[in-house]
């Protein structure tokens, strides 16, 4: 009897110990729920695995440039272009034109008794008068050209000498007129040219009083010339063809 209430009795705390830890458990499930179990999570594994695998071995596309190098190297011409285009336009219709913005050129002037210096020196302080040396040293070439026209015919036809010793006599008195006319102006341009570098203030003085007295006189002997050697052109040789020749003949006429 006694074993038998034992073991009665060690059933009871045995039942009692398996309700007690049952309920534990409820109360830690409730308090701490476990995490939802994920769903095909090896399928996802698996197909993000086989992703990576396809973009690894897809080639990666090369992004365009925009900007290629033909692209800058046409850009570069094209502003170029507009430059040189920008400066041409202003250069020949907004640069103000006037003598302070002429530069002078040394050209050859063989008839004129003058030095370059003083050349120069007319040119940038007597523009007219200058212009007016310059046409005098073509007048001079044509009345030697025409003269020495004049000389061939009559070694051709020595029978007809009245004729042109005639014509050459006018010829060279025309000559001889023009250089004299222009000889006068040689002195006072030398007295101003020497002034100016003496005194800039009383050479500048002198260039306003003799500047319209020169250039008048320069004028008056080219038109009495300019008269006698307008027939002359006619007989000049004609350009020679071709563009080199053409243009150094044209230089030659023109300073010689």
């Amino acid at each position: 009897m006694l074993g038998f209430g034992k073991k009665k009795k060690k059933d009871a705390i045995a039942a009692d110990a398996a309700i007690a830890a049952e309920t534990e458990g409820e109360e830690a499930t409730a308090a701490h729920p476990p995490e939802p179990a994920k769903k095909n999570a090896g399928a996802k594994g698996k197909n993000q695995a086989q992703e990576s695998a396809v973009v690894e071995e897809a080639p990666l596309e090369k992004k365009k440039k925009f900007i290629t190098k033909k692209l800058i190297f046409i850009l570069f011409m094209v502003l170029i272009a507009i430059g040189a285009s920008s400066f041409l336009v202003y250069t020949l219709y907004f640069t103000p034109k006037g003598p302070d913005n002429r530069v002078y050129q040394e050209i050859a002037l063989p008839h004129v008794k003058l030095p370059q210096e003083m050349l120069k020196f007319s040119f940038n302080h007597f523009p007219d008068l200058y212009a007016g040396l310059v046409d005098f040293n073509a007048e001079v070439s044509l009345f030697n050209a025409e003269i020495q026209r004049i000389e061939a015919i009559a070694q051709k036809y020595p029978e007809q000498k009245k004729i042109t010793d005639t014509e050459k006599k006018v010829l060279e008195k025309g000559k001889s007129t023009l250089l004299k006319e222009f000889s006068k102006l040689e002195k006072p341009i030398k007295e101003t040219y020497v002034l100016f570098q003496v005194d800039e203030a009383q050479g500048r003085a002198r260039i306003k009083e003799k500047k319209q007295e020169l250039t008048d006189m320069a004028q008056a002997a080219l038109e009495t010339a300019q008269a006698q050697t307008k027939k002359i052109k006619i007989h000049a040789p004609q350009a020679p063809e071709g563009i080199f020749q053409g243009t150094l003949y044209k230089l030659k006429k023109k300073f010689l």
